[in-house]
């Protein structure tokens, strides 16, 4: 067992004050969770080096001997002033990747520790601390299409209506009408049941009211004008969030699939990077040394058919015949086009 899981395993013995806990009785415990060679004189080295840290809220009453351990009782958060450049690096990560998908009050009771993780690598004494940030980024690749930014004000009050699971009324934005602009409209009642990160900006997943049944995805461009109500919000019977996620977050998700053949450049992308489309993809050679056959079974959605337009000329459709089809009358369409 190494010395930090042995520390943690300290940790979870250790009671909040006004109650105490010795290193011998530390020690009990530890070998009746199958601890061996412990010694006392290891478990007291253990617990002064969590104290040392000033991580934990550990203290000892050295009054008299032996020395009771507890945890203050005002302890809550991790020491600022103890903060090393990893962890300042977690913490401006942290912030960077998840800040619209933690509460308000998170945020608000991390924000110290924001302002101190910067201040810690600004002047960090390691290069490769230092340099780390400006050598990763998160890129969302995958859509050329860019949404209009998130109203802070519309994110802030969602994030408390799913805090506290509260319902909401707001004005949604409405295409009632095929050739006619939308309309802002304003519903009452409504459930925030999750929040979603996406490609393409945030979404909310949720349902309206307290009998019915069904659930909607909407842009966080399409609300405005939030009311967060006292009345707790109402969630749909078997409703499962992170299978909504998937579901209705997949472009035109399908429990149909197809046997997809195709013939694909052996210097495409796609083939150079090991990528594949299922488990059971299978790959040989071809009659034409610089293609590859591949064959795989594969969702039929419209995913799929954007990820074939893009392959462009480095790829062939052979199978299934209506997919091979679609991309040749495509391909008139586009020569009717560009001639």
């Amino acid at each position: 067992m190494s010395a930090f899981q042995r520390r943690l395993d300290i940790l979870e013995c250790i009671p909040s004050y006004p109650r105490k806990i010795t290193a011998a009785d530390i020690m009990n415990k530890l070998e009746n969770a199958n601890y061996h060679q412990l010694t006392i004189r290891k478990i007291q080295r253990d617990l002064e080096h969590i104290e040392s840290m000033g991580l934990y809220g550990l203290e000892a009453d050295k009054r008299s001997k032996p020395y009771g351990w507890s945890i203050n009782l005002n302890w809550k958060k991790l020491n600022i002033s103890l903060m090393d450049e990893n962890t300042a690096l977690a913490f401006s990560t942290l912030k960077q990747v998840a800040s619209n998908l933690l509460p308000e009050s998170t945020i608000n009771d991390l924000d110290d520790y924001f302002i101190r993780a910067d201040s810690i690598l600004e002047k960090a004494s390691s290069d490769l601390i230092r340099k780390w940030k400006s050598s990763v980024d998160i890129v969302n690749s995958s859509s050329p299409v860019s949404m209009p930014s998130v109203d802070e004000n519309v994110l802030s009050s969602i994030k408390k209506a799913l805090f506290h699971r509260k319902q909401i009324n707001a004005e949604l934005r409405r295409y009632l009408l095929s050739h006619q602009p939308p309309i802002w409209k304003y519903y009452t009642k409504i459930n925030p049941l999750g929040l979603v990160q996406h490609e393409l900006g945030l979404t909310l997943i949720c349902s309206f009211g307290s009998y019915h049944e069904k659930t909607y995805k909407l842009p966080l461009g399409f609300i405005r004008n939030i009311e967060v109500l006292d009345q707790n919000s109402s969630t749909p019977k078997a409703f499962d969030f992170k299978k909504s996620a998937k579901e209705r977050l997949k472009s035109n998700s399908t429990s149909e699939f197809l046997i997809l053949k195709l013939k694909i450049r052996k210097d495409s992308y796609f083939i150079l990077s090991d990528a594949s489309l299922s488990e059971d993809q299978t790959i040989e050679d071809s009659d034409d040394p610089d293609f590859f056959i591949l064959t795989s079974k594969v969702p039929n959605t419209p995913k799929l058919k954007a990820f074939l337009r893009g392959l462009g000329a480095n790829v062939e459709v052979l199978a299934p015949d209506k997919l091979r089809s679609y991309f040749k009358e495509l391909a008139h369409e586009y020569l009717a086009k560009y001639s």
